[in-house]
């Protein structure tokens, strides 16, 4: 199934602003209290910096199919495996400050999503490399996706931050 870039797009902008809402809700102290999201020892923090590291992995596949290369997401799961992969990119945001890893959040989001905009149906359409089978848009969905599907990987984590947010702030406040 070839994806269009408009749900693609779509897709990433309500899992984006699904983590982004719960995440507000948190001080920076229970932001960042450890083992409190998933049953292991990530803190709200990790998880989006989690979240920031795939997309940038998603930023450097797509420079990297412009110079005909392969994806370094790729070749690190290959070599190191996802669990290593993970690790890494949360160590990488451990010292870094709440306000850091939310405005990363949002400015690496911005950032991709200005690359898929910006992307002809064409290139969108063709394989990324000579070596794919696959579309651009569908490799791409994978390295953001998740059990969701493709560009939903914040949605296989939104149930643990919810619960962790709802247990600290309680459920959010109904509309009108």
């Amino acid at each position: 199934m070839n994806l269009s870039q408009a749900r693609a797009l779509r897709t990433l902008e309500e899992e984006h602003e699904s983590v982004r809402e719960l995440a507000e809700r948190l001080r920076d102290e229970d932001f960042e209290r450890r083992a409190t999201i998933g049953g292991g020892d990530w803190s709200a923090k990790d998880l989006l910096g989690h979240l920031t590291s795939w997309e940038e992995h998603a930023i450097g596949a797509l420079k990297a199919w412009r110079r005909g290369e392969p994806a370094p997401i790729q070749r690190a799961l290959r070599v190191d495996g996802l669990n290593a992969v993970n690790a890494e990119s949360v160590a990488a945001d451990r010292d870094r400050s709440s306000a850091t890893v939310r405005r990363r959040f949002d400015d690496v989001h911005r950032r991709l999503v200005a690359e898929i905009r910006s992307m002809p149906d064409a290139t969108w359409d063709a394989p990324p490399t000579i070596r794919s089978r696959r579309s651009l848009g569908h490799v791409l969905g994978g390295i953001v996706g998740g059990p969701g599907g493709p560009f939903a990987h914040g949605s296989s984590h939104l149930r643990h931050l919810r619960a962790y947010v709802e247990s600290v702030t309680g459920p959010a406040p109904r509309g009108p």
